[in-house]
C-alpha cells in the first residue's frame, strides 16, 4: 500500500473568492494535472498496475512556464511553521477561485524530487513519503542564489520555505510552485526542507475534456508506438464522464 504523509498538525482553511486562475490543479490522490494560465503543463499519475509506480510528464516547449507567472514574497524567506494566508496573498490571488487548505511542516527524510522533461515521461516508485514535481528549471541555474540559501540553512534560525500545490490535502505528490533554489540548497546542506502545502478543500476531478487538452499539449504530433510511456500515462488517468 502506498504510504501517505501524516496530516500536518497545523493547517488553516481559507477562501480565494477572486482568484485569477493563473495556477490551477485538478485531480486527486491518484493523479493530477497542473495548469498555468489555463494551459496543461505537468501531469502526474499512479500507474494503477499494483507496482506502486508513478509517472510524470511535462508539456512541450511551447507551453507556459512558471517564470511567466512568477511571484515573490519576502515572507517566504523565513515564514515559520504557522501558515498565514494573508502573507501569501500575492500567490493565492493567482489560484483558481475556491476554498483551500494550507499547512506547513518539515518534509520527511525520504523526499523524492521528480523532474519531468518536455514530452518525456519520468517514472518512480512510491517508496518515499513525499514527492515534489518540479515546475521550473531543475537543477536551478542561479548557483549564487543556491549558495546563499545554503549559508542561511546552515546558520540556523528561520528556515526558507518551499510552496507546493497538491490535488488534495492528503496527496503524497505535489507540484513545486516556489522554492526550486531553496530545495537545491536543502539538498546540498543535507537538511529537511520546510514545505508549505496548498490544496483545494474540494478537489476538482478530471473530466474528459481535461484529458483531451492534456493529450494535445503533451503531443508533438508524431506517431507514437502503442503502449509507450506517454500512452501509459494518459491511460492511467481516471476521468469522470462529463
Amino acid at each position: 500500500m502506498t504510504r501517505r504523509p501524516p496530516q500536518p498538525p497545523r493547517s488553516v482553511c481559507f477562501d480565494v473568492p477572486d482568484g485569477h486562475g493563473v495556477i490551477e490543479v485538478i485531480g486527486d490522490e491518484g493523479g493530477s494535472l497542473l495548469l498555468l494560465a489555463g494551459e496543461p503543463v505537468v501531469l502526474e499519475v499512479n500507474d494503477g498496475c499494483g507496482s506502486l509506480g508513478w509517472l510524470a510528464a511535462r508539456a512541450g516547449t511551447g507551453g507556459p512556464g512558471l517564470s511567466e507567472v512568477k511571484y515573490l514574497t519576502e515572507w517566504l524567506g523565513a515564514p515559520g511553521l504557522v501558515p498565514d494566508p494573508q502573507c501569501l496573498r500575492p500567490l493565492l490571488s493567482l489560484l483558481a477561485p475556491g476554498r483551500y487548505v494550507m499547512s506547513a511542516g518539515l518534509a520527511p527524510h525520504d523526499l523524492r524530487v521528480v523532474r519531468p522533461r518536455a514530452l518525456q515521461v519520468q517514472s518512480w516508485y512510491a517508496d518515499e513519503e513525499l514527492a515534489l514535481v518540479t515546475s521550473d528549471a531543475w537543477p536551478p541555474r542561479d548557483h549564487r542564489a543556491v549558495r546563499g540559501y545554503v549559508d542561511r540553512i546552515r546558520a540556523g534560525g528561520g528556515l526558507p520555505a518551499l510552496v507546493a500545490l497538491f490535488p488534495t490535502a492528503g496527496s503524497s505528490v505535489g507540484h513545486l510552485l516556489d522554492g526550486h533554489h531553496k530545495l537545491a540548497a536543502y539538498e546540498r546542506a543535507g537538511a529537511r526542507p520546510l514545505v508549505i502545502r496548498l490544496a483545494p478543500q474540494e478537489p476538482r476531478p478530471f473530466r474528459r475534456d481535461d484529458l483531451d487538452r492534456a493529450r494535445a499539449a503533451f503531443s508533438d504530433g508524431a506517431p507514437r508506438p502503442q503502449g509507450d510511456a506517454l500512452g501509459r500515462l494518459f491511460s492511467s488517468v481516471r476521468t469522470e464522464s462529463a
